[in-house]
């Protein structure tokens, strides 16, 4: 009893421990050093994470921009640190939230570029020079400045023609961070693409832009897959090492925001109806949002049925090298399976993506089908290889009785009890599957949850899209689980009683 009591005790201090950050008196905190001993939300990888953590004594929280303002919000972190433009733009009051100071590592953002590319991060610093002795920089900066309504700035959006003869196609790596990149109507736009297309224009560059997080940038330039960087990205020592850097074209700084002193919203709080329309149509209708969630479910399921398939015929595979009785064959597969399924998916894409294939212009797609393919073969294989097992020897021996030949007997006799046992622990495989294709956002690929992330770092709504995905992901999964279910009723009636 003694005992069962100190596991109880420990277990309430361990869930105390971690059941969140208690409320302190911020009426103190007029700056950076005033921020320790509080929790920080920053993006990760940014230039605010790294200052934050050379401070030390502040509790940094890591996480993606779209969900810096939620964190504060709900009391996960004291503070967060946006871009004091972007949080200049948002109407803080109505979410409770309010400016606390400003200018936090005020400085200026410019493009990167791989350290050999020199010629390149000279024609763009050229450009940038020419049009600020022409007066071209300080009307075109002024436009997006005066700008009343920031989803006008679409309008000012230079297209790109194709490329000239002769000329090159430049990969740009980008993260969505409004007002500097965004998306209105599925098309990209903001005050960096809309600056990128008109050097472009310039120079006779086609240009592909690349949604990725802002912390895969650096490796994705670095790996070959981007030719450039252009996400409002500051110069640091540390990146300086790694990264070319341009010219500055903007400054900017951040804003640290927190709960407003009284802690509630300006506004009369609407009803649970009410708030779901609004979110409805902030997060699908407006913008015709929608249509980005449609082409993420498309890739989704793409994706899904590709490396499902694949993952089934590397599995055979595996699973035939697996039982042979050649120990110079079975060995080596037999570490392969064992090495796979030892290391995490996300590893093993990342290693794909950015070390494996680096060097080629493979999209995130292949890449990614390719990845999930090899990763849960190792997991089919074993499946296969147990449902195999499971067949008791006396069934080759009576369809040898019969007159069957060895390949007869394995399609008659052995395969349909093998597929008994085989098709109820694949669903469950296979169901893992759909739900991991979640993580292919960080390969660059837009997906159904990475087109989420897109939305909700514009509407800064948590809630909606999260709800949306998770149910769609369901769906799917529920989908999966019903094929697989009618085709294991197909192979053994009796499966029907259970």
């Amino acid at each position: 009893m003694r005992k069962l009591r100190f596991i109880l005790i420990a277990a309430l201090l361990l869930l105390d421990s971690c059941s969140g950050r208690r409320a302190k008196d911020l009426s103190g905190v007029n700056g950076i050093e005033d921020l320790k001993g509080h929790s920080v939300a920053v993006s990760m990888g940014s230039s605010y994470d790294l200052m934050l953590s050379d401070i030390g004594g502040i509790d940094v929280i890591r996480i993606g921009l779209g969900e810096l303002l939620v964190a504060v919000e709900k009391g996960r972190a004291e503070f967060c640190i946006i871009d004091q433009y972007q949080a200049a733009m948002l109407n803080m009051e109505s979410r409770g939230l309010e400016i606390r100071f400003r200018n936090i590592l005020k400085g200026t953002a410019g493009a990167g570029f791989r350290k050999e590319d020199s010629l390149l991060c000279n024609q763009f610093n050229g450009y940038l020079n020419g049009i600020r002795g022409s007066g071209e920089y300080d009307r075109w900066l002024d436009e997006w400045k005066s700008a009343s309504d920031s989803m006008a700035y679409a309008s000012f959006q230079v297209p790109v023609h194709d490329k000239q003869p002769g000329g090159r196609a430049l990969h740009v790596g980008i993260t969505i961070n409004y007002p500097y990149l965004f998306l209105k109507d599925n098309r990209l736009t903001g005050i960096e693409v809309d600056l990128f297309n008109r050097f472009c224009e310039r120079m006779g560059y086609a240009v592909d832009y690349e949604i990725y997080d802002f912390s895969a940038l650096i490796p994705a330039l670095n790996s070959g897959k981007i030719d450039v960087i252009l996400s409002h990205m500051r110069r640091t020592e540390e990146r300086a090492r790694q990264v070319l850097f341009s010219d500055a074209y903007i400054e900017g700084g951040g804003a640290a925001v927190c709960r407003s002193a009284d802690g509630k919203a300006v506004g009369v709080r609407a009803g649970f109806l009410e708030r779901m329309k609004e979110s409805f149509r902030n997060n699908l209708v407006e913008e015709r949002r929608w249509k980005l969630m449609v082409d993420g479910l498309w890739v989704t399921i793409r994706i899904s049925i590709l490396s499902i398939l694949s993952a089934v015929m590397i599995g055979i595979a595996m699973c035939r090298l697996r039982m042979s009785r050649m120990r110079v064959v079975n060995l080596p597969a037999k570490i392969l399976i064992d090495i796979l399924r030892g290391i995490p998916l996300l590893v093993v894409l990342m290693l794909m993506f950015y070390v494996i294939f680096a060097s080629s212009r493979m999209t995130g797609t292949l890449v990614t089908v390719m990845s999930f393919g090899v990763y849960y073969g190792a997991y089919f294989s074993e499946v296969f290889r147990s449902g195999m097992m499971g067949v008791d020897r006396g069934q080759w021996e009576a369809g040898y009785a019969l007159g069957l030949r060895k390949i007869q007997t394995f399609y008659k006799v052995v395969l349909p009890q093998a597929l008994s046992r085989i098709i109820p622990v694949l669903k469950g495989e296979v169901i893992a599957l759909i739900k991991m294709t979640s993580v292919v956002g960080y390969v660059a690929v837009i997906d159904l949850t990475k087109a989420s992330d897109i939305i909700r770092s514009r509407t800064l709504d948590a809630f909606f899209p999260l709800i949306l995905v998770s149910a769609v992901y369901l769906l799917l999964s529920w989908l999966a689980g019903c094929g697989l279910g009618l085709m294991e009723h197909r192979i053994n009636p009796k499966s029907r009683k259970t």
